[in-house]
C-alpha cells in the first residue's frame, strides 16, 4: 500500500526552469517577498538576490545573515564585506545581521541564534519567504527552514503563506571551500528526532551519511558518536548517481574504501544511489527505506534513521525534506572555520555559473488556504 507523502508530488525546478519560474512568479505585483540568505564570503551569496531584484524591485526585502566564527582569515572578511556591499546596492533597506555560530566551548549555537533572530522580525505583509541556502551552513539553514515552515503553516492574518527554498548548485565551489570542523558531533538544532530518547533505546539504528570528497574525518567522528550510543548501527552510505561526472560514485567508493570495508562494514547491497541533481529523488529514496524498516522492526523496538548530509547542498535538501517529514535525527559537525582555495574559487567565479534549484515547500501550490482562512476568520 502506497503511503501519502508531504512532497509527492513536489513543486521543484532546476536550472533555466528555476530561474524562469522565479522571474514569472515574482513578476506579479501582489507578491511581497522576504529573502533570507547568507551574507558571507561565499560568491553564491549574491546570485539569487540579483535575479530577484531584476523582477521584484520595490517589493523585495532582504535579511542577510553574517555567520561569525573565531579568528576568520582577513581575505574571508574582505570578500564578505564586498558581497554585503553588493547586496546593499540592490536592496538599500536590507537587514544585515551577525550571528555567532559557536559558543565559547565550541558548541554549535548558530541555528538557535538564527531562529531567535528571525523570530524577532515581523513578517507581516509578505506573501512569500525565500530561503537561499547557497551561503548558509547546514547548522544554520536547517533550523531556520524548520522554523519558517512552522510559521507559514500556522498562518494568521498578514503572515506569509508561501515558503520556498533555493540554492545555487555549484559542486566545484563546494570543493574549493573546506570546512575546518570541531570535535563535537551533535544533532542539528531542531533535528534531534528520537536521538537519546528512552523509547528509541531498542530501535534498530540506520545511519545514512552522504559521501563527498574530503569528508572522511567528519564522518568518522559522527560514526563514532552514533556507534557509542548504538553499537549495532548499520550504515547505508548515499552516493551521487547519476552525476555530472559519471565515475564520481566509483571514485568515492575508492576514496572511502577503508571506511566502507573495515570501519563501517558496508554490504555492497546497502549502497544508496541518488540523482546528484535531484533532492526530490533522495527524499523519496530515504522515505522508501524508512517505510520498509518500520514494517520489519515494528515488533522489535522500532527503527531509527540518522542522516548526515555533508555533500552538495542541493542533494542535502532531499535529506532536509525527509527529516522534516519523519522527524529524523540529523547528525552534523559544525565548522569552526574555513580553509578556502582562493585560486580555485576565483577560477570558478570567472567560469560559467552553476544552476539554481528551487523547492516550493508550502503554500498555494499545494492548495493551502489563504492566511485569513488559516486563521479561522
Amino acid at each position: 500500500m502506497s503511503v501519502a507523502r508531504r512532497w509527492d508530488p513536489c513543486i521543484y525546478h532546476r536550472g533555466v526552469h528555476a530561474a524562469g519560474f522565479i522571474r514569472e512568479y515574482l513578476s506579479h505585483d501582489d507578491r511581497r517577498v522576504m529573502l533570507v540568505a547568507g551574507g558571507g564570503f561565499d560568491p553564491r551569496s549574491t546570485h539569487i538576490c540579483e535575479l530577484m531584484t531584476e523582477v521584484a524591485a520595490g517589493r523585495l526585502q532582504g535579511l542577510f545573515l553574517r555567520e561569525e566564527r573565531p579568528g576568520p582569515h582577513p581575505e574571508l572578511l574582505r570578500r564578505a564585506e564586498a558581497n554585503c556591499a553588493l547586496l546593499r546596492s540592490w536592496l538599500p533597506n536590507a537587514m544585515i545581521r551577525h550571528i555567532q555560530v559557536l559558543a565559547t566551548d565550541n558548541a554549535a549555537v548558530g541555528g538557535r541564534n538564527a531562529v531567535s533572530l528571525v523570530n524577532g522580525i515581523s513578517l507581516q505583509g509578505f506573501t512569500d519567504i525565500f530561503v537561499d541556502v547557497s551561503a548558509l551552513s547546514l547548522g544554520v539553514a536547517f533550523p531556520l527552514i524548520r522554523h519558517l515552515l512552522e510559521t507559514v503553516k500556522r498562518g494568521g492574518n498578514g503572515t506569509p503563506r508561501n515558503l520556498h527554498v533555493v540554492v545555487m548548485d555549484e559542486p566545484p565551489t563546494d570543493h574549493a571551500i573546506r570546512s575546518i570542523t570541531g570535535d563535537l558531533p551533535a544533532p542539528i538544532h531542531g533535528f534531534r528526532g528520537g536521538w537519546g530518547l528512552h523509547d528509541k533505546s531498542r530501535a534498530a539504528t540506520l545511519w545514512m551519511p552522504q559521501l563527498s570528497r574530503g569528508r572522511q574525518a567528519i564522518l568518522r567522528q559522527i560514526y563514532q558518536v552514533i556507534r557509542n550510543a548504538q553499537p549495532d548501527t548499520v550504515v547505508c552510505p548515499i552516493l551521487p548517481f547519476p552525476a555530472a561526472r559519471p565515475r564520481l560514485s566509483d571514485e568515492l567508493i575508492e576514496e572511502y574504501a577503508v571506511e566502507l570495508q573495515e570501519s563501517w562494514q558496508v554490504d555492497a547491497r546497502d549502497l544508496v544511489y541518488a540523482d546528484e541533481k535531484s533532492p526530490v529523488d533522495l527524499y523519496r529514496s530515504i522515505l522508501r527505506i524508512d517505510d520498509a524498516r518500520r514494517r520489519v522492526f515494528s515488533e522489535v523496538g522500532g527503527s531509527q534513521i540518522v542522516l548526515s548530509p555533508v555533500g552538495s547542498k542541493a542533494l542535502s535538501l532531499g535529506a532536509l525534506m525527509a527529516a522534516l517529514e519523519q522527524n529524523f535525527t540529523v547528525m552534523y559537525v559544525e565548522a569552526i572555520g574555513y580553509d578556502v582555495d582562493f585560486d580555485r574559487l576565483d577560477a570558478r567565479i570567472s567560469g560559467p555559473a552553476g544552476e539554481f534549484v528551487h523547492l516550493w515547500l508550502h503554500g498555494e501550490a499545494y492548495g493551502t488556504p489563504h492566511d485569513s482562512e488559516g486563521a479561522g476568520t
